[in-house]
């Protein structure tokens, strides 16, 4: 089956890119001016705030939110201190990388616990920062100066000489001899190192070096454009989507990728020659009128990535739920049993779910905390089968991710890098309605919140007439049993009902902000008036076990 790229800029506010293989897509990434990623951009930062009590420091890089920078993550070369004490050591010994690696971080931490952040770093200075985690919700971007520039084989670091050398991921000593020899040939200037990445495997040495060269020039024009800016500002854009179809997704196994507009295939040939020595001669210009996906009959699937339910060939089926703490993974038979007994049936559903897993996961781009619930097997060989199966497809994920064995109760841990935001973050936001947990409610629930309300309008002692705001359709079907409810209270004022058509946001009832005020005002101080205390319970239990155990030693 041939494989393609398909990228759809036909729009020039935003960018569609899918790669098939035949017509399965097992890429997905889309971007407008509305959603841009900022993972891995770099900026001309400002230090606004240093909190000492978490050794950190705020930095503003124009945004709205400011940027979370540890200690750890800032480069001695920040510290107001003595330039000779800036150094850090680092052994030189390449016949044990291990042992190098274990000693270097030694030298790091032991440096790093000789300082604290309020006397070396100051307010308002001007860091050059790359941000390591995108803002989500109330939390600002997570960020770091150990200045990172991945290609499409290897990854400099251009102020960070201690985390250089071949990909631990490569384990072929072959290999690891011919990529450490190139690593060493590269003549990398002191404080400077690279990484060769596990796709350099495949690569000619001549690529290999290109893309560094292409890594050393990228550098370059980035600290010229520092030199010249004021911060806060952006100083350059390592992850937008084209630059990632150039870097990441283009190897030798793909046949062709396919361009709607010719300005993004200009861009895309631009970098392609930065890329590599070697020419593409796959890029193709599409021209017909008909829309580019629909032609190759390719459905978008920007819309059914949220879909709980997601079926697979045999009849079998998944069931996707995102949380805030962890993303669940329900795997069930359904219609699939056609095998000999029950056994076989769960393992071969449990095999083609993993390929589904791994498709899926790439596609929404989950990241955090993910749980599959497999179907349970008897059989501990069937079991070693699965979690075979599912470290192979993960192996090729470039996320970082850690994954338990199937425990007793039938369930698999995995822990997945955050390279991106996912589909959830990027294309919806909780429902108004039910704050996203999917839940309506009930006739029942909404007559007790109306009552509750009405009983404590009853606190304020008053005999005016209170108007509460109801949902028209709501309040015709349910009128008899809520006034029969509401006279049952005996209630010394009048309460009346407004129907309402429009203008609640998803409420069903509402009532005057400052009559809830009086309402509050109210039970504060029935608080007060009965002495009750505020909950300290925990505080008050430890003073009494601390109070008990010094009048013991007395």
């Amino acid at each position: 089956m041939s494989k393609r790229i398909f990228i759809d800029g036909s729009i020039n506010s935003e960018l569609c890119i899918i790669a098939t293989d035949g017509q399965e897509i097992n890429y997905f990434d889309y971007s407008d001016d509305l959603i841009a990623s900022k993972k891995n951009n770099i900026y001309l930062g400002i230090v606004s705030r240093v909190e000492p009590s978490l050794q950190a420091a705020f930095i503003d890089f124009g945004s709205e939110k400011k940027a979370f920078l540890p200690f750890d993550e800032i480069h001695p070369s920040y510290f107001k201190i003595p330039h000779n004490e800036k150094l850090i050591e680092t052994k030189d010994d390449k016949n044990n990388d291990a042992e190098e690696e274990k000693q270097n971080r030694k030298n790091f931490l032991s440096f790093y616990r000789k300082y604290k952040i309020q006397d070396v770093i100051k307010k308002d200075q001007v860091l050059l920062i790359q941000i390591v985690k995108e803002e989500r919700g109330t939390k600002g971007a997570a960020i770091t100066t150990f200045i990172s520039l991945p290609g499409r084989y290897s990854v400099l670091l251009p102020n960070n000489s201690s985390n250089g050398g071949v990909s631990k991921k490569i384990s072929n000593p072959l290999d690891r001899k011919r990529l450490k020899k190139l690593h060493d040939g590269f003549n990398l200037p002191d404080g400077m190192s690279i990484i060769i990445r596990t796709n350099a495997i495949s690569a000619e040495d001549e690529d290999i070096i290109a893309d560094f060269n292409y890594l050393r020039k990228l550098w370059t024009k980035i600290r010229e454009e520092t030199l010249k800016s004021k911060a806060p500002k952006l100083i350059s854009e390592l992850d937008t989507p084209i630059i990632k179809v150039a870097r990441d997704l283009n190897q030798r196994s793909v046949d062709e990728i396919i361009f709607s507009d010719l300005k993004t295939m200009k861009e895309y040939k631009k970098l392609e020659s930065e890329f590599s020595v070697n020419k593409n001669k796959k890029i193709t210009h599409y021209k017909e009128k008909l829309p580019l996906f629909e032609s190759f009959g390719i459905k978008n699937p920007i819309n059914s990535l949220s879909e709980e339910n997601i079926y697979m060939k045999s009849g079998g089926y998944l069931v996707i739920n995102p949380t805030e703490a962890l993303t669940s993974i329900d795997i069930n038979s359904g219609r699939s049993t056609s095998e000999k007994n029950i056994e076989i049936t769960a393992l071969n559903t449990n095999l083609e779910a993993c390929e589904e897993i791994f498709k899926q996961v790439q596609l929404r781009n989950i990241a955090g905390l993910i749980v599959i619930d497999f179907i349970d097997m008897s059989i501990n060989g069937n079991n070693n089968k699965v979690e075979r199966k599912i470290k192979e497809l993960f192996y090729r994920d470039r996320a970082r991710v850690q994954l338990t064995k199937i425990s007793q109760f039938g369930l698999m841990e995995i822990s997945r890098q955050r390279i991106g935001q996912s589909v959830y973050e990027t294309f919806y936001k909780k429902c108004e309605c039910c704050n996203g947990n999917g839940l309506r409610k009930t006739k029942s629930i909404i007559f007790h919140n109306i009552i509750s309300l009405i009983k404590n309008l009853n606190s304020l002692d008053k005999t005016d007439e209170y108007e509460i705001q109801i949902d028209k359709t709501f309040f015709q079907e349910n009128k008899v049993e809520l006034v029969k409810r509401v006279k049952a209270l005996k209630l010394k004022f009048n309460v009346k009902f407004i129907e309402v058509e429009e203008g609640l946001m998803h409420k069903v009832f509402e009532i005057d902000k400052k009559i809830l005020e009086l309402i509050n005002n109210k039970s504060k101080e029935n608080i007060i008036k009965n002495n009750i205390p505020e909950s300290n319970s925990d505080k008050s239990y430890r003073r009494k076990i601390k109070k008990k155990s010094i009048e013991e030693i007395t």
